[in-house]
């Protein structure tokens, strides 16, 4: 698949935000989530990877729940909740993983999707 860029009249890459329902108190609460620019990914992925060695061998250790705690405070534009990583540790699992995901499918779309879709 290929990406699809937004450039403004002054050449300015514009912010691509998406609306994410959730459910809150029984009622249908839009979650505004944007895509990360690269320098803020890499960043996050960078500071929850440690390298040590051990017997002269490199040994990484890359922790996801950390990644994904980061990438949610950083793309949620709007929610009626605190959207810190803090705020972001004290919600139910289902509510970050399903937000991730969503927000994974938005920012990084795979050729898996639109190929099994494409097959339909």
């Amino acid at each position: 698949m290929i990406p699809n860029l937004q450039i403004d009249a002054k050449n300015r890459i514009v912010e691509q935000t998406k609306k994410v329902p959730l459910m809150i108190n029984d009622k249908e609460v839009l979650i505004v989530l944007k895509k990360l620019d690269t320098g803020t990914r890499n960043k996050i992925r960078n500071e929850c990877t440690k390298t040590t060695v051990l017997g002269g061998q490199p040994q990484t250790k890359v922790d996801e729940t950390e990644i994904q705690e980061k990438i949610l405070a950083k793309a949620i534009v709007e929610a009626p909740f605190d959207s810190t990583v803090e705020g972001i540790k004290k919600l139910p699992a289902e509510v970050t993983d399903y937000l991730f995901g969503e927000h994974t499918e938005f920012a990084e779309p795979t050729d898996k999707k639109k190929e099994g879709s494409a097959k339909a």
